[in-house]
């Protein structure tokens, strides 16, 4: 029943505003590209930091059931839907119901996973597919001679890492746990067997994975870390500052007490408990130490530790009650009813798209040209401004082109014939740093027009109409 009831209360919270937020940042990139055929998907993603499976997955959903927003973010809100009942299944079956029932509701009313369940990206299904992963692990340590787990972690193992790139790291916890714990020693064999056939699998995209690897040691467009990021990233898993501090100050008291009565056999941590400690703090410190190397400690990214961070909430509240109930229902009480106070169902993304087009739309006439800088935000425009060419895969910039639309992400790029001929010209910008670090496009414009009226869409685009002739700037609404 109460798995059920977890897949009840994350299906009615997570559908009701799915398709109310812009399709907007990465989402366009992942729908109009799952557009591909197989083919051409797969030569797309070699030069991509994104592994094909959610790509594949919503290739053919699209066939089916369309590119409207709520369509294409279906999958994301299903897959996590499915996750809350599979934490309480890993918190049930290998440290307390108690603690697996603390830990899918926190993760439930998690306005970050929310966040994640309203986009068209894989985050959800990563989510999911590390609770799998790890379900089947543990249960390998339980019963290292079944062949069951053994078989459903490879399969699970398999999808993770042609899921998202970081998937190794959830195989890296496990073999590491089998490493250096003695008690989780005896599923290492097997586990390694496991990975052995999983990388095989693997073989036909590890040019991809090492390709890509390599183009991203040049840098990333994620800034370097601080140290203040370590509390701000658990911020993040928790809503807000004051459950952030109430979540650590309980971590805190769990290790504070088993220092206390540590002596004491019956008190050390269980195999699945060490793997648990594993699983949260070594790839959450470890991947915040690498970025002052190759930045990537980004929210996103570190959506498979925020799992283990539940389940240790929920076992710190178990385990500092003790024997006294009392403790554990108020404790419970205000992780999870903390988290649903502040739990909100219809988060804004902050991308209006929908009102830039619009915007551009009653400035346009004819022949007025538009940029588009960065060119990637050509993507997100095209859907919302013509979602036949946004559908017409592959011909989607000659579309553009004919009504005088061009993304540019450098002066050069700007087409001589706008400098020549038009007398008027619309620059649309989301973040043009990233590719034009000194705003050359904008100064050039406004160096050749007389003159320019802008207008910022909160709060990520800026629209510039830019007159060569004077007093010939519209309001912009």
């Amino acid at each position: 029943m109460v798995p059920a009831g977890l897949i009840l209360l994350n299906f009615i919270l997570k559908i009701i505003f799915l398709g109310s937020r812009d399709i907007a940042m990465d989402e366009p990139f992942t729908i109009y590209y799952s557009q591909a055929d197989i083919s051409s998907l797969f030569e797309i993603l070699k030069t991509e930091n994104n592994p094909p499976l959610l790509f594949l997955l919503l290739h053919f959903w699209i066939k089916v059931f369309g590119i409207s927003a709520f369509s294409v973010r279906f999958l994301p809100f299903l897959f996590s839907t499915l996750t809350a009942p599979v934490i309480y299944l890993t918190g049930k079956r290998f440290f307390s119901a108690e603690s697996g029932i603390v830990a899918s509701l926190v993760f439930t009313f998690s306005n970050y996973h929310l966040a994640f369940s309203h986009e068209a990206r894989v985050y959800p299904l990563f989510a999911l597919l590390t609770c799998l992963s790890m379900y089947f692990f543990l249960s390998l340590i339980q019963n290292p001679g079944k062949k069951t787990p053994f078989y459903l972690l490879i399969i699970i193992n398999v999808l993770l890492i042609y899921s998202h790139f970081f998937g190794f790291f959830v195989i890296g916890i496990q073999l590491l746990s089998g490493l250096i714990f003695p008690d989780v020693r005896k599923a290492f064999k097997t586990c390694l067997q496991a990975l052995v056939v999983t990388l095989f699998f693997y073989l036909p995209y590890f040019p991809v994975f090492f390709s890509r690897f390599f183009a991203s040691s040049g840098g990333t467009w994620v800034p370097p870390p601080v140290i203040s990021d370590l509390y701000t990233m658990v911020w993040r898993f928790s809503n807000v500052p004051v459950l952030t501090v109430f979540f650590l100050v309980l971590l805190t008291g769990a290790l504070v007490k088993y220092l206390m009565v540590s002596g004491n056999p019956s008190e050390h941590p269980s195999p699945y408990q060490k793997v648990l400690l594993v699983w949260f703090f070594i790839p959450y410190l470890t991947i915040f130490l690498l970025s002052f190397k190759l930045s990537m400690f980004l929210d996103r990214y570190m959506v498979f530790t925020s799992i283990a961070f539940y389940l240790l909430v929920g076992q710190a509240i178990n385990y500092i009650r003790g024997s006294h109930k009392i403790v554990f229902y108020v404790l419970s009480v205000l992780a999870a009813g903390g988290m649903l106070i502040t739990f909100h169902p219809n988060l804004d993304n902050h991308r209006r798209l929908k009102k830039v087009v619009e915007v551009i739309h009653n400035l346009k006439q004819k022949k007025t040209p538009v940029l588009i800088c960065p060119e990637w935000l050509e993507l997100g425009f095209a859907y919302y401004y013509n979602p036949t060419y946004f559908r017409d895969y592959g011909n989607l910039r000659n579309n553009l082109a004919k009504e005088q639309i061009f993304p540019v992400n450098h002066p050069e790029d700007i087409p001589q014939g706008i400098f020549q001929n038009a007398t008027s010209v619309i620059l649309l910008e989301e973040w043009p740093e990233v590719v034009d670090k000194n705003n050359d496009i904008l100064k050039k414009m406004s160096s050749h027009f007389r003159e320019c009226r802008g207008k910022k869409i909160p709060e990520a685009y800026k629209i510039y109409y830019f007159s060569g002739l004077t007093g010939n700037l519209p309001q912009l609404p």
